[in-house]
């Protein structure tokens, strides 16, 4: 992708970086929000927030709706703090995986037989308008059968890896299959970039960006059987290039042997990863990196103050905030208790 920018401010981007992580909500607005007794509610109490010009004068009472509008304006912020800032890379990178969240919803939807109308109403798309790209999913939405789909994303960068994943599919009959394979498109060539702009271990973007690949590794070792993947298989699933803390081989012996989750934990313990660990299940396992980087992310603001990777951090930062939103609505609309809820939702430690 060309690089995108349009002013080249790094001064602005970061200062309007600064002004926005004022505005994240505080966990006392998220302890009130599980106890609303509707989305329309919650969408109502958002209007006070900087969501209000997102969210604009319409009635919003499905949490779908809601979701699609906070994660459009993640997107819009994202965009604009690529568009200001001058270096190009790993920010851009991070803007492509909006657009593979799609695609996998795209070949998702058509594995499980859904029409044109369901699967579109589960797309972002911002991403894409954003881009100008808007038919690449589209043309593939609209597609009979998956592999119509796979076939209309022929001429993108996501038509080989559709049809590796439609294999394993195939092989498999799991639709997972295809979030495998592009997570670990998306996820490798974000680290691959990291890594030729000289981040790693010892730098703030290094540890956000490579963490992804400890997740995508740990989620694909825990879940591989599940899905139907035989170890060996899953084993060249694995990204191999810049991990931040879990080298693949330890991995890789653990599913061979069909190591539990507490297993995979146990070598978690021995990284940085092991503080966040709050049990041996494979969710609690996954989500102490997700929590690393949350705090990693959250860190940036003192030890990287007024520098470029407080944009990174920013980013994931409103992510893990609409993801909290997000679950606070779906909670909502299907009736789950407040508590349960509350104990969804992560925040940086």
């Amino acid at each position: 992708m060309p690089r995108l920018t349009e002013y080249e401010d790094d001064v602005y981007a970061i200062t309007k970086a600064y002004f926005i992580r004022g505005t994240l909500l505080d966990r006392t607005f998220f302890k009130l929000a599980v106890g609303f007794t509707s989305v329309e509610e919650l969408s109502e109490r958002l209007r006070s927030t900087r969501y209000a010009q997102s969210l604009g004068n319409e009635r919003i009472s499905r949490a779908k709706d809601l979701e699609k509008i906070l994660m459009g304006s993640l997107m819009d912020l994202h965009y604009r703090l690529m568009r200001l800032y001058s270096g190009d890379g790993v920010l851009t990178a991070l803007f492509e995986r909006y657009t593979s969240w799609d695609v996998k919803a795209v070949l998702r939807g058509k594995a499980v037989g859904q029409a044109y109308e369901q699967i579109l109403d589960g797309l972002y798309m911002r991403a894409e308008e954003l881009l100008g790209r808007r038919d690449l999913v589209v043309r593939a939405a609209a597609a009979k059968d998956l592999g119509g789909a796979v076939m209309g994303l022929s001429g993108t960068e996501y038509y080989d890896v559709a049809q590796e994943g439609l294999k394993i599919y195939e092989s498999t009959g799991d639709p997972a299959s295809f979030d495998i394979v592009v997570d670990r498109f998306t996820i490798g060539g974000i680290a691959r970039i990291a890594i030729r702009g000289g981040e790693d271990e010892d730098t703030y973007v290094g540890r956000l960006v490579l963490s992804m690949v400890d997740e995508y590794n740990l989620g694909l070792a825990l879940r591989h059987a599940s899905i139907g993947l035989p170890a060996t298989q899953a084993s060249q699933l694995l990204i191999t290039e810049g991990n931040l803390y879990l080298s693949p081989d330890p991995l890789r012996r653990l599913m061979s042997e069909g190591a539990p989750p507490a297993s995979y934990a146990d070598v978690l313990r021995r990284t940085p990863y092991g503080a966040y660990l709050k049990g041996d299940d494979a969710n609690a396992v996954v989500s102490s990196v997700i929590s690393f980087r949350l705090h990693t992310a959250d860190g940036a603001w003192a030890a990287a103050a007024m520098e470029p990777p407080v944009l990174a951090a920013l980013v994931f930062l409103v992510e893990n905030e609409v993801r909290n939103l997000s679950a606070i609505a779906f909670g909502i609309e299907n009736g789950v208790p407040k508590d349960d809820i509350y104990a969804l939702l992560r925040f940086p430690e």
